[in-house]
């Protein structure tokens, strides 16, 4: 039986992303780490210094399609950029870093209308959003899910509890996960939602304070 050689040097490209990563994290992130937080988030100040030098080394919106500004980068590449993120703290542990907002593939389906309100202004910087999943009796299993979304003539009525979702507060739209049909659970049941945080019937109820400065919050959706 013959063997296979594998290959697991990383291409061309991916290894100068990666030194030029490595070389950011060594003299921007590395000697800030004990003055860079103010509690759970990066210092406004220290935010737009480290987003600028990112700008200016060409590492900005990493994953995002090239169409729309970014860098197009895939899994592998991304995997690259995070390993060496991981060799500090001076960045929070959830949320956006500072390579430009995180951008859920899902907004890259819109419609044109939804983009224009929702995808392109959160690319801009204009505006923020929040991912809403987990719940007090779902968390790793989406399938539990028991927020609902009730079709009403050309809209949807939502109802449920969310827990432990980041980033809430200053968020102008969430992003919300909610069971459209329970009995097919994660597998063709769910369905997402944006959700403008001025909305009727939306409320944070809760706010929590976790490890490593994380803050969390409860949310209910009423009607919406």
């Amino acid at each position: 039986m013959k063997g296979t050689h594998m290959d697991f040097e990383l291409p061309e490209d991916l290894r100068m992303l990666k030194e030029t990563v490595h070389k950011f994290v060594e003299r921007e992130l590395i000697p800030i780490e004990m003055e860079a937080m103010d509690g759970p988030d990066l210092k406004p100040d220290v935010r737009a210094s480290l987003e600028r030098k990112a700008k200016d080394l060409g590492l900005w919106l990493l994953d995002v399609p090239e169409e729309y500004g970014g860098m197009g980068l895939g899994h592998l590449g991304m995997v690259v950029v995070w390993e060496e993120l991981a060799r500090t703290v001076a960045l929070p542990p959830r949320g956006p870093g500072v390579f430009g907002p995180d951008v859920r593939p899902v907004l890259f389906m819109l419609s044109p209308e939804q983009k224009e309100k929702y995808l392109l202004p959160v690319l801009r910087g204009e505006k923020k959003t929040a991912f809403a999943q987990t719940e007090p009796d779902a968390g790793a299993d989406p399938g539990m899910i028991r927020t609902t979304a009730v079709r009403d003539g050309d809209h949807y009525v939502i109802n449920g509890r969310k827990r432990f979702i980041s980033h809430v507060e200053g968020a102008d739209f969430l992003q919300v996960v909610a069971a459209t049909d329970r009995s097919k659970g994660s597998r063709g049941g769910l369905s997402m939602f944006l959700v403008d945080a001025d909305t009727r019937g939306f409320q944070i109820t809760r706010k929590s304070a976790m490890m490593m400065n994380d803050v969390t919050y409860e949310l209910a959706f009423d009607d919406v």
